[in-house]
């Protein structure tokens, strides 16, 4: 790999990591707007908001849903059957074990 030669920055710029003296820095590059908003004017902004977001969701249909939750009532049942099952395994288990001691 050959070595790229560094060449000095100007003396007036700055790179784009160095943050400015304990200032918060701004996407848009000028400063930070402070905005005074009541409880109300924040709620309807967040309410805004939150319908914007649902509107870009697309919700599954009906044949969707239900194809969903059998493959979850699917795996449940195919889960509790195995934990049952090591559950009956390890009851005889024990069961043994405790007739042993006697």
């Amino acid at each position: 790999m050959a070595r790229r030669s560094r060449q000095p920055q100007p003396a007036g710029r700055r790179s784009v990591t160095a943050p400015l003296a304990g200032k918060p820095k701004s996407q848009s590059g000028g400063e930070p707007v402070q905005r005074k908003r009541g409880f109300f004017s924040g709620v309807r902004n967040f309410t805004g908001e939150v319908r914007g977001e649902l509107a870009k969701v697309d919700f599954p249909n009906r044949h969707q849903t239900w194809q969903s939750t059998s493959v979850v009532i699917g795996a449940c049942i195919i889960v509790g059957l195995y934990l049952y099952g090591l559950d009956q395994v390890f009851a005889r288990l024990v069961d043994h074990l405790v007739s042993l001691q006697k």
